[in-house]
């Protein structure tokens, strides 16, 4: 995060976009922006989008569930995303919603996360599923007018 505020000139994306297993990266991703915001480097901090594997999806799930208190796991969590294929949270995550200040969580679907993966091949870069899968989530959050096409920045 700081590396990538310093290459926008510690300009503030209204959103950051990434791709959610246990969640690890974006606890880190919001410690690492409230402590920018603390020091005074950033003005505010950027919505987070968080996009899980449809097979793969707890915190998807709980944010969708009437009991918001507790997260239930899947057991067997199945996507070809092998980095996002986690079907629980880790244990060192304080929080049951993660830093998303005020953001959002989606899912995407197997073929969503294909597609994506061959979109971005086509441009000549190589893409991990997990990568693959958040930039499918893009399309999802833009169609449905929660984020516009210009207001994110997605590591890929």
């Amino acid at each position: 995060m700081v590396e990538m505020m310093d290459q926008r000139d510690w300009s503030v994306p209204d959103w950051v976009v990434l791709p959610g297993g246990n969640l690890g990266n974006t606890s880190a991703f919001g410690k690492a922006l409230r402590e920018m915001r603390d020091l005074g480097l950033i003005p505010r901090l950027p919505r987070i989008a968080v996009i899980q594997a449809e097979g793969a999806a707890p915190f998807y799930n709980l944010l969708r569930a009437m009991d918001h208190s507790r997260l239930n796991p899947v057991e067997h969590p199945q996507t070809l995303a092998t980095a996002i294929r986690i079907g629980d949270r880790s244990p060192a995550q304080s929080s049951a919603r993660g830093d998303v200040f005020g953001g959002v969580v989606e899912k995407v679907t197997e073929q969503e996360i294909a597609d994506a993966k061959a979109i971005i091949g086509r441009c000549g870069i190589g893409c991990e599923p997990a990568s693959g899968g958040h930039a499918g989530g893009n399309p999802k959050l833009t169609a449905a007018g929660t984020i516009a096409r210009d207001a994110m920045w997605w590591p890929c």
